[in-house]
């Protein structure tokens, strides 16, 4: 990653610089977090902290010394797939979690469902409106989508095609109903 931060580049959105590295750089985000500090907003979540952060980088830190950082927790997957849907989606001008990644993790997941998954031909999926606003695979309880212009914060990037896809997820367009 050292390479690409001394771009100035936002990790988390490769189309814009990071001039606000607190709130993930993305500086509009600074409202989510004054929102969620206020102390009736926590009372009402009933949350069990002093106050909100995007990413802290103390608790980052402690998982990296532990041993906890990276672990292999994709292998849950196949287990999950038994029992529920799955979706995983990533923006295309996402650095680190990039859709390339994600696109090829769930290629060579090794499931029941892993050959029929593979032969899966990725489709647009469009708005109503018929604009074309990413790529989709899905076979069985599994589905990829690739969303084009968004970064981490996809919701953000693509607030419409986020309630579209989402939407559609819980209709259950794309996964075997029981």
């Amino acid at each position: 990653m050292g390479p690409f931060q001394k771009t100035g580049l936002n990790v988390y959105d490769m189309r814009i610089p990071c001039d606000d590295e607190e709130n993930l750089c993305y500086t509009g985000l600074s409202w989510v977090s004054q929102f969620l500090n206020q102390e009736h907003v926590m009372r009402e979540l009933g949350v069990e902290v002093s106050s909100f952060e995007s990413c802290n980088l103390d608790i980052n830190r402690n998982f990296l010394f532990h041993g906890d950082w990276m672990r292999p927790f994709h292998l849950k997957v196949p287990d999950i797939l038994k029992e529920i849907p799955v979706l995983i989606y990533a923006g295309d001008a996402h650095f680190i979690c990039n859709w390339l990644g994600n696109q090829a993790w769930t290629e060579a997941l090794e499931w029941p469902g892993q050959a029929e998954f593979q032969k899966a031909q990725r489709e647009h999926i469009k708005l109503p409106d018929g604009s074309n606003y990413g790529k989709i695979k899905s076979s069985g309880n599994f589905t990829f989508l690739r969303v084009y212009g968004a970064g981490h914060m996809v919701p953000y990037n693509q607030p419409v095609a986020s309630l579209d896809f989402v939407n559609r997820w819980i209709s259950g367009e794309w996964f075997e109903q029981a």
